[in-house]
């Protein structure tokens, strides 16, 4: 049976990305690239406009025609052609003449500015305008958008390694990159071990409990970018567990187990990794979380979580994100910091890191953070509760009302603040 190795979380992590190699590169339409890893740094084919345009509806007009234009003194323009968006000008504007144009159609050689309707006096009794008057001055650029002025043509459009959101998919559309390099979605194996677990729409019964880690961690996989490709329930016992690993690892790019790794007589994971290459049993000082397994066997990734819910959220938030984000070329791996400041105490232990499950209120010009109910990594309703991690470094014994620290960001807070919540007793598991 393997000996489990005791490693800081800083170490633990390190480790871990350690040992990822950025998975493979695919075009897929802009369609399909919403949150995905850009992989490749991207520069402007052509100028964004590509050609002055009117940013108004009215007339192009060349400024030094109107310079002079007063209330008592107005200056009347020969209007000579309507520029619909889209349409090309047939010809320059010349001298005491304008062009009726409409938003975003090119401006005419010549014209250097856009009187708006609103700003002129159209002078047509009806039918086709053909007279504009001016009032005032109007200046060179005015309701113009130049080219370029957006983008020039070769400029820096996104980095590599860039999340990609809806408005970076409006600008590579404009910049007719019809197709985007991004990172392939990793695939997922979860395997979730237990006697005593009962699918969700089963009736309880006594000694058993409803599975709830599979529903929560497809989901985490799936938000930060990984298919799954299989999700089971397993039976405590070794030989169905160690054959479903393999499958995982035939199928799959990344395989995560949840539960069977901790001290017991019966676990089942820690049993099965007698059967496999390049896996280690661990022990991070971290809280929630310490007995873990994680390892390269054939060059997949495979993860063995806790078999807490507080447990596997927690690791998979610190180091399994961190890990298939790298794997799939994000620049940023983790979910957002905030400064904030304790509320209340949070308890720990020096010598090891605790991620605590914390609700936030903005005061004060402060992010406040206190508890969001028993930190006992066998409850739901704490981490249902939470909006960040709060940590609490391994030379604390406690976080202090008062005392700053990071937070890191899993939900932004709704407008209202949290109700307080009931606070109760719960053991402080060294094996979660």
């Amino acid at each position: 049976m393997p000996v489990p190795r005791s490693l800081s979380y800083a170490e633990a992590r390190r480790r871990v990305l350690d040992a990822i190699r950025p998975g493979p590169v695919e075009r897929v339409g802009l369609a399909a690239a919403r949150g995905r890893a850009l992989r490749g740094s991207l520069t402007a084919p052509h100028a964004l406009p590509p050609f002055d345009n009117a940013a108004m509806d009215g007339w192009a007009i060349r400024s030094t025609d109107v310079a002079a234009a007063t209330d008592e003194a107005p200056v009347t323009l020969e209007v000579v052609a309507v520029l619909p968006a889209g349409s090309v000008p047939e010809r320059p504007l010349t001298a005491g003449r304008a062009m009726r144009i409409m938003t975003g159609a090119m401006l005419p050689d010549g014209a250097d500015a856009v009187l708006a309707f609103e700003e002129a006096e159209d002078l047509a009794a009806s039918g086709p305008p053909d007279r504009v008057r001016a009032s005032a001055p109007v200046a060179a650029g005015r309701h113009v958008r130049p080219a370029g002025a957006d983008l020039t043509a070769g400029a820096a459009v996104l980095d590599d390694g860039r999340e990609l959101s809806a408005h970076d998919l409006a600008l590579l559309a404009a910049l007719g990159l019809a197709e985007v390099a991004v990172g392939a979605r990793p695939s997922a194996a979860v395997l979730s071990t237990g006697d005593e677990l009962l699918d969700p729409h089963e009736p309880l019964r006594p000694g058993a409990i409803r599975e709830s880690n599979l529903t929560q961690l497809t989901a985490l996989l799936e938000e930060c970018g990984a298919t799954v490709a299989l999700a089971r329930r397993l039976p405590d016992d070794v030989p169905t567990v160690t054959d479903a690993i393999r499958h995982g690892l035939a199928h799959a790019d990344v395989v995560l187990t949840i539960g069977g790794i901790s001290a017991g007589d019966f676990d089942p994971v820690k049993l099965a990794l007698d059967a496999l290459e390049d896996v280690e049993l661990w022990r991070v000082a971290m809280r929630p979380g310490r007995p873990q397994a994680f390892g390269t066997p054939g060059g997949r990734l495979f993860f063995g979580l806790p078999g807490n819910p507080a447990s596997v959220a927690c690791v998979f938030e610190t180091l399994v994100r961190p890990a298939l984000r790298l794997w799939q070329g994000f620049s940023v791996l983790e979910r957002p910091w905030l400064d904030v400041r304790a509320v209340a105490a949070f308890p720990s232990r020096p010598g090891r890191r605790d991620f605590a499950r914390a609700s936030l209120a903005w005061r004060d010009g402060l992010w406040w953070a206190e508890p969001a109910g028993p930190q006992v990594s066998g409850y739901l309703s704490p981490q249902s509760r939470a909006h960040a991690l709060v940590v609490v470094p391994e030379d604390r014994a406690s976080l202090e009302p008062g005392d700053a620290a990071r937070a890191l960001l899993l939900r932004w807070p709704g407008p209202a603040t949290e109700p307080a919540v009931r606070r109760g007793r719960g053991e402080d598991s060294e094996t979660t």
